[in-house]
C-alpha cells in the first residue's frame, strides 16, 4: 500500500454497506427478539387472568359466608323479635293481674275494716 491509497482510505467518507445475508440475520433476530417479547407478555396475561380469577373466587366464596351469616343473623332478629313481642304481652297480662289482684286485696282489707 502506497501513501497515496493511505490517504485515499482515510479521506473518503465512511458508508456503512450491508450485504443481504446480515439484512436477513438481522430481521431472523428482530423477529425471535419481538416473538419472545410476544411470548412474555402473553405469559404475564395469562398468569394475571388466573390470579385476578383465583381473587374472584375467593371473594366469591368469602361473599356467600357473609351472605348466609346475614340470612343467619336476620333469623335471629326475627326471633328475638317475636320472643319480645311475647314478653311483651305476658308482661301486659302479669300487669293486669297484679292490678286485679290489688284490687281485690284492696277489698277485702276494706272488709277487715269494716268488722
Amino acid at each position: 500500500m502506497t501513501g497515496a491509497d493511505t490517504r485515499r482510505l482515510a479521506s473518503a467518507r465512511f458508508e456503512v454497506v450491508s450485504d443481504a445475508r446480515a439484512r436477513s440475520l438481522m430481521r431472523a433476530a428482530l423477529v425471535g427478539v419481538l416473538l419472545v417479547v410476544a411470548l412474555a407478555a402473553g405469559l404475564r396475561l395469562l398468569a394475571d387472568g388466573t390470579a385476578m380469577a383465583n381473587e374472584r373466587a375467593r371473594l366469591q366464596h368469602g361473599n356467600s359466608a357473609l351472605r348466609a351469616q346475614v340470612a343467619r343473623l336476620e333469623a335471629e332478629l326475627e326471633l328475638e323479635r317475636a320472643t319480645h313481642a311475647g314478653l311483651e304481652a305476658q308482661v301486659g297480662e302479669l300487669n293486669g293481674q297484679v292490678a286485679e289482684l290489688e284490687r281485690q286485696l284492696a277489698f277485702v282489707k276494706a272488709q277487715e275494716k269494716r268488722r
